[in-house]
């Protein structure tokens, strides 16, 4: 089993998208803007998905190099939560350390957004 958390400042990130318009389409797919920019505030939402791409890249050192923000794209499935959606260049770093299986959890405070994800055999 391996962990990768990550936690970031709300106003950081808003700061960072309204600064660089941009950072919207670098970082983010376009699946995961459709979700949270129609929300009042969507800022804790991106931070809480920009926190999960770092999370997901502190699980392994393999996954440190070659990957790209849109490699990862949190997504929320039909009962409401979030579940990870890796592309295949990913999947297949993936099996080559053995893990086949995510879990995710995102957070947030009126300041903060975190999220971890536990990556397993399976």
């Amino acid at each position: 089993m391996r962990i990768g958390v990550d936690i970031i400042d709300i106003e950081r990130m808003e700061k960072a998208i309204k600064r660089t318009p941009n950072f919207l389409l670098r970082v983010f797919s376009q699946q995961e803007l459709d979700y949270c920019m129609p929300k009042k505030n969507p800022y804790p939402s991106l931070a809480a998905r920009f926190a999960a791409k770092e999370a997901f890249r502190k699980i392994d050192p393999i996954f440190t190099k070659g990957i790209r923000f849109h490699d990862v794209e949190v997504m929320i499935n039909r009962e409401g939560r979030p579940e990870l959606l890796l592309h295949p260049s990913i999947l297949e770093k993936a099996a080559g350390i053995g893990i086949n299986q995510w879990d995710i959890s995102l957070s947030h405070s009126h300041s903060q957004a975190i999220a971890a994800i536990i990556a397993d055999k399976g």
